[in-house]
């Protein structure tokens, strides 16, 4: 129960309480207290008759439960600047108020809610508890959530990845090292050389390869690309068109119970997926950069490599592959809430009432879908997993994968896997070196696939299958010169072959 005198002094002022704090040992206990209306009361208001109690010091408090908000739909009060270190918040209503450059360092804000309040550049802690918190709407522009647990915690509408939620030291290269590997590729040798001298800069990394025919592509999954409209109509049914496929070929799917390994067979057989293809192979990325050749137009090819911190590399069993490849099942609109983004046709200061319930549904249609895979799968997702890219290893369950050594690249949020693009949305978050080359020339094009072939790197092994073993054999006759063929057809006289029969 609240101290009704630490409330008196409270609406003494914020210069008069301050001092107070700063000349006593005081723990303030106002918790269940509507501060909000009990200061404004009191006249404790700015010039748009708002409360504000800008720099107060309330560190150690006993909030509990205690309203710092307005009305529904109302601004909530002006606490910019105040210092709430250690302080009791669990279950308060902090919602629609100002908390600009306030500290919350190692407070508990279990519980609280947060909806439509402004947090721009506050800080929190390691300690700082978020437990069933309700941040959805909220501006979270430069908060530091870097060491915060959001499992359980409402981002509705709240655009997470304007925070800084990740620390930078698991990236390869750091974000202040500038160290990038790039040039052109003429031989194999040239691209082992470059590998090697990655991998001695950054020893610790995984390498990870992707090869490109033709130089200028955004490194876009396919499902993500525009189509000849601009509209990102496949995007908006991923889910829809992995579904229709399993029902129209259900025995192709029999068996495979987790949705990565449903997502690897549609795009093994092309439908469009978020999965991007890499490989662990370099030779392989080399050659697949190699194709498309043309004397009247070169089109120089492209190598990229991804040096990568080992905590994203996933292999396809994992919880973190689990809930992205079960987020790619939802529609679009509930991917959109889970994301955190703004509904089409709201603003960001809308009642976090109005999206409670569509939030909590998003969820559980997302957890139902993963423990049809993990039953016992506990309610732990954490929304940072969203904003991340990984690399799964997936199971060699095709020829084609094993043959390439496969992974793909996957996240829930980037549409984009360029190391720029992604720090651009997501500021801190841990992410790989990304260091490219260029095969310039056909000639050079041709000197690598010659190269290649003398180590078995070819169409038929990296695409095992009847099919491309029988073009392999028609293209290695068609090359050979009929001089070198004894007694060909074209040395015989037909006119004058008289065939038998014999018995």
């Amino acid at each position: 129960m609240a101290n009704p005198q630490h409330l008196q002094w409270l609406l003494e002022g914020i210069d008069s309480w301050n001092r107070r704090r700063s000349s006593q040992f005081i723990v303030p206990d106002l918790s269940g207290v509507n501060i909000y209306w009990e200061c404004r009361k009191a006249g404790l208001v700015d010039n748009n008759n708002n409360v504000s109690l800008t720099g107060i010091n309330l560190e150690m408090a006993n909030l509990s439960k205690a309203i710092l908000a307005g009305l529904p739909f109302d601004d909530g009060g002006d606490y910019s600047d105040a210092k709430f270190r250690f302080a009791d918040l669990s279950g308060a209503n902090l919602s629609n108020s100002r908390f600009k450059d306030a500290d919350f360092t190692s407070a508990n804000l279990q519980g609280t809610d947060l909806s439509g309040a402004y947090l721009t550049n506050a800080k929190f802690s390691y300690d700082t508890s978020f437990k069933g918190a309700r941040l959805s709407n909220i501006s979270l522009k430069g908060v530091d959530l870097t060491t915060a647990n959001l499992v359980g915690t409402d981002l509705r509408g709240a655009r997470p990845w304007e925070a800084l939620m990740y620390p930078e030291y698991m990236s390869f290269p750091s974000y202040e090292e500038t160290w990038i590997s790039t040039g052109t590729v003429e031989c194999i040798e040239d691209f082992l050389e470059a590998c090697r001298i990655i991998k001695s800069h950054l020893p610790d990394a995984m390498l990870f390869f992707r090869g490109e025919a033709v130089s200028g592509w955004d490194l876009r999954p396919s499902v993500m690309r525009q189509s000849q409209e601009g509209k990102f109509r496949l995007r908006a049914n991923e889910g829809k068109m992995l579904l229709d496929l399993m029902a129209r070929r259900p025995k192709d799917f029999e068996g495979t119970r987790s949705a990565i390994a449903q997502w690897v067979i549609a795009q093994h057989h092309g439908l469009k997926t978020r999965l991007l293809d890499i490989t662990r192979n370099p030779l392989v990325a080399l050659f697949w950069s190699c194709l498309d050749i043309d004397d009247n137009k070169p089109k120089p090819g492209t190598l990229h490599v991804f040096s990568l911190p080992r905590e994203l590399v996933k292999p396809f069993n994992s919880d973190t592959v689990s809930i992205i490849a079960n987020f790619a099942k939802l529609p679009r609109e509930v991917q959109n809430i889970l994301l955190g983004w703004t509904p089409q046709g709201t603003t960001g200061r809308e009642s976090y009432l109005s999206y409670r319930d569509t939030y909590l549904d998003a969820l559980r249609r997302l957890y139902q879908l993963i423990r049809e895979e993990k039953p016992y799968f506990d309610d732990r997702i954490d929304p940072k997993d969203f904003y991340r890219v990984f690399v799964v290893e997936p199971e060699q369950s095709f020829e084609r994968i094993q043959a390439q050594s496969g992974a793909f690249l996957i996240s829930a949020f980037h549409e984009r896997f360029e190391r720029n693009e992604v720090l651009n949305f997501t500021s801190g978050v841990p992410i790989y070196g990304h260091h490219t080359w260029e095969i310039p020339t056909t000639k050079d094009k041709e000197r690598i696939l010659h190269q290649l072939d003398l180590v078995n790197i070819t169409r038929e092994t990296l695409l095992p299958s009847l099919d491309e073993s029988a073009k392999a054999i028609i293209d290695e006759y068609s090359s050979i010169p009929e001089s070198s063929f004894q007694g060909s057809a074209t040395s015989w006289n037909y006119g004058n072959f008289r065939g038998t029969q014999t018995r």
